[in-house]
């Protein structure tokens, strides 16, 4: 049990910020197999727009902190790469 009352304080940001980043972490685990669905469907239209939301979501997970660039960077690469290979 902490002694000091910021480090009360570091244990209640860190509970918060741990399930916000468990919520996108899996609101984009999600988009990621509804994306990959719909490529193996060949539903082309739905695919289309599940990969601008990923990519929109990814984006702004790295703005906030929770993922590296390079990791977004990857992954938005081969989103994209899918989708040209879709058209």
């Amino acid at each position: 049990m902490p002694n000091l009352q910021s480090a009360f304080k570091r244990i209640r940001q860190d509970k918060k910020r741990r399930e916000r980043n468990q919520k996108v972490e899996t609101e984009l685990k999600s988009l990621a197999k509804r994306f990959m669905m719909a490529l193996a469907a060949k539903k082309a239209d739905e695919a289309k727009k599940l990969g601008a939301t990923l990519v929109s979501k990814l984006d702004k997970a790295r703005s906030k902190g929770m993922l590296h660039r390079n990791t977004v960077s990857r992954k938005r690469a081969r989103i994209l790469s899918k989708l040209a290979k879709l058209r």
